[in-house]
């Protein structure tokens, strides 16, 4: 092959991968302009003058806005079907949203898409935030205007696919970590502690599988006395195999381990009290090997005082 035929090639290679880096490229740039998160899923269609007012918390405009045509508050956009009132919530602005509730935006409309309202968004934490935050701040505004704290999340993504949160979960089992003020509020709302996803769970669980901040399952099981003697299942339940094999809330209390005396301990027992009270022996109840194994670890010189204590 001569010289100037390899240079040709050497070209034609060259060319055909900066057209393709191009094109990946331009993908990219058009992907992230239809993220939920960017403002543009809303440019083209009639609320593109409003998703601008939310954007910037012009509340004024927004209230101009809503007052000449109040069909567009409750506008879904195409991609997501996420109203401006779930994306304020989402996007963590506050006046904006406020401003949506009070011109008649309605709190309860879910995306089309992710299946969540503004209130599961919001017992949960923000599509922005960074340092995990637990401010109740949108719970209660958007609990306020009337937002239903039973609606329940459907559970899929962009593509149809079933998420990790278990569809069914309820803005108050989705608050479980995130702020137990944003719990207490939904309670108070009216929020059904005694509501089961499809796998049997319910918030207690959801507080029983979260140990290290005790204060939700002592709230939930201990001062508004939660159901915490009935099983639940392995996901997904629709398979006999799985169906079978039932799992216990009190299985889930013995493997906390918190220092014996510690305030966390303290909530503990009283949570271990209120089993006992629905029926459910605590103590005699087996201990896992892998919890066994971390008393060992951790108590080496104490572990079967512990084990008896804890």
């Amino acid at each position: 092959m001569s010289r100037k035929m390899i240079y040709i090639i050497f070209i034609i290679i060259t060319f055909s991968a900066i057209l393709s880096s191009c094109r990946l490229e331009g993908k990219g740039k058009e992907k992230e302009e239809y993220k939920i998160t960017n403002i543009s899923i809303y440019k083209g269609t009639p609320v593109w003058k409003l998703a601008l007012a939310v954007r910037d918390q012009e509340v004024k405009i927004i209230e101009k806005i809503a007052q000449d045509k109040p069909e567009l508050i409750d506008y879904q956009e195409p991609k997501y079907g996420a109203t401006l009132l779930l994306w304020a919530i989402g996007m963590e602005k506050y006046n904006s949203a406020e401003a949506l509730l009070k011109c008649g935006a309605d709190p309860n409309i879910a995306s089309t898409v992710q299946g969540n309202t503004p209130l599961f968004i919001a017992a949960g934490y923000s599509w922005v935030d960074k340092d995990a935050k637990k401010d109740p701040k949108y719970v209660q505004l958007l609990l306020r205007y009337g937002a239903n704290p039973n609606i329940a999340y459907s559970g899929y993504d962009d593509e149809g696919n079933e998420l990790i949160t278990e569809p069914g979960t309820t803005p108050l089992m989705y608050s479980i970590g995130s702020g137990i003020e944003k719990t207490i509020a939904l309670v108070e709302a009216g929020a059904d502690i005694e509501y089961k996803t499809e796998s049997g769970r319910t918030a207690s669980v959801f507080a029983l599988k979260h140990s290290g901040e005790p204060e939700y399952a002592y709230y939930l099981i201990v001062q508004r006395k939660a159901t915490i003697s009935e099983p639940y299942y392995t996901r997904p339940v629709n398979i006999s195999a799985y169906k079978k094999k039932e799992l216990y809330p009190v299985d889930l209390l013995r493997r906390w381990i918190f220092d014996l005396g510690s305030e966390k301990y303290k909530l503990k027992m009283e949570i271990v009290d209120e089993f006992s009270r629905q029926g459910v022996n605590y103590w005699d109840t087996e201990i896992d090997k892998h919890t066994l194994d971390q008393i060992k670890n951790l108590y080496p010189d104490s572990r079967e005082e512990y084990i008896q204590k804890y």
